[in-house]
C-alpha cells in the first residue's frame, strides 16, 4: 500500500498529458490496473524461479502456493490503496474487511480447515509432488499440493481433487521415502507338509532371487501361527523400492510355483463335520 502511495505521489500531474489523472476516481483505476499487472508479473516470475536450498521436489511443491499467495496479496493492497484515493477512510475499511473476514471465516469453516491443511502440509512436507502415497480415500501420484485440495493420480490414471483436510486428518503411507521395501508373503500349507521342508523352499526361491537383498537382512520364513485348515508361514524379504509391484508379484509366483513342484499343498478352507446317530 504504501508502494502505491509513494508511486501516486511522483507522479507529474500538472503535466498536460496526465491532466486527467488528478481526479480520484481516476486515480483509483490506475492504481488498481498497476496492481493488478505487478500481481501478474510477480505470480509469473515466483512460477519460474527456484528456491535455494530446496529440492525439486519441494519447489513444484511450494512454488505455486507462494505465487497465488504473492498475487492475491498484492491485489488487496491495490484495492486497499484504491479505496484510500476515493476518501474511504482508512479506519472505515479496516473494519469492513474485518467483519467480510469474520463472515467469511463462518461460512466457510470446512474451506478455512482446508487451507490450515494445506499450510500444514506445505509446511511439514509429510508429501511431496511426484511422490506414491496410500490414504483411506485415495491412492496415487501427487500431482500437485494447492492451499484447498491436492492433486492425485490414481491407478487408474484418472485425476483425483482431495480436499486437504482429508488427508491432513487421516494415515498418509507415504511409499517414496525409503530406498528399499520388505515384502511380505503370507502363506497356509496342509498339515500334513514337512514344515522344515516347506521354510527351506521358500527359503531358496528368495536367496536365489537376485533382486532380493541381503542387508538390512537377510530373507527370512516363519511359523506364524496354526489356523483352522492350515499352517500360516511368513515369507519376508527386502528389495529395491522402484518396481516394486511387478518384482512382488513374480515372488509371490515364484513361491507358489516352488510349493508345486514340491508337492507342498496350500489347501482350502475345510471343516470337518460328524454326523451322529441316534
Amino acid at each position: 500500500m504504501k508502494f502505491f502511495d509513494a508511486f501516486m505521489k511522483s507522479v507529474n500531474f500538472d503535466s498536460p498529458y496526465l491532466s486527467w489523472m488528478a481526479h480520484p476516481a481516476a486515480q483509483a483505476i490506475f492504481i488498481l490496473v498497476i496492481g493488478w499487472m505487478i500481481a501478474r508479473i510477480a505470480r509469473r516470475l515466483i512460477r519460474k524461479a527456484n528456491i535455494p536450498g530446496a529440492t525439486d521436489a519441494t519447489t513444484l511443491t511450494v512454488r505455486p502456493v507462494i505465487a497465488k499467495v504473492t498475487f492475491y496479496l498484492i491485489l488487496l493492497s491495490a484495492l486497499y490503496a484504491a479505496l484510500t484515493k476515493l476518501g474511504v477512510p482508512t479506519g472505515s475499511l479496516l473494519a469492513v474487511f474485518g467483519g467480510a473476514a469474520l463472515a467469511i471465516g463462518l461460512a466457510l469453516q470446512g474451506t478455512l480447515s482446508n487451507i490450515a491443511a494445506g499450510i500444514m502440509l506445505l509446511i511439514l512436507h509429510p508429501i511431496r509432488v511426484g511422490e506414491y502415497i496410500e490414504t483411506p480415500s485415495v491412492n496415487g501420484t501427487i500431482l500437485q499440493i494447492g492451499l484447498f485440495s491436492t492433486t492425485v493420480k490414481n491407478v487408474e490414471g484418472l485425476t483425483v481433487f482431495v480436499p486437504n483436510s482429508e488427508i491432513w486428518k487421516n494415515r498418509i503411507q507415504n511409499y517414496a521415502r525409503h530406498d528399499v521395501r520388505k515384502l511380505l508373503v503370507d502363506i497356509g500349507v496342509s498339515y500334513d507338509a514337512d514344515l522344515n521342508e516347506t521354510k527351506r523352499v521358500l527359503l531358496r526361491v528368495m536367496e536365489n532371487d537376485e533382486r532380493v537383498l541381503s542387508e538390512p537382512t537377510p530373507p527370512e520364513c516363519h511359523v506364524m501361527s496354526f489356523g483352522d485348515s492350515s499352517v500360516n508361514l511368513s515369507c519376508r524379504c527386502w528389495m529395491a523400492g522402484d518396481g516394486w509391484l511387478p518384482k512382488a508379484s513374480d515372488i509371490r509366483i515364484a513361491l507358489k510355483t516352488a510349493l508345486d513342484e514340491a508337492g507342498i499343498e496350500i489347501p482350502f478352507p475345510q471343516r470337518v463335520v460328524k454326523v451322529l446317530k441316534d
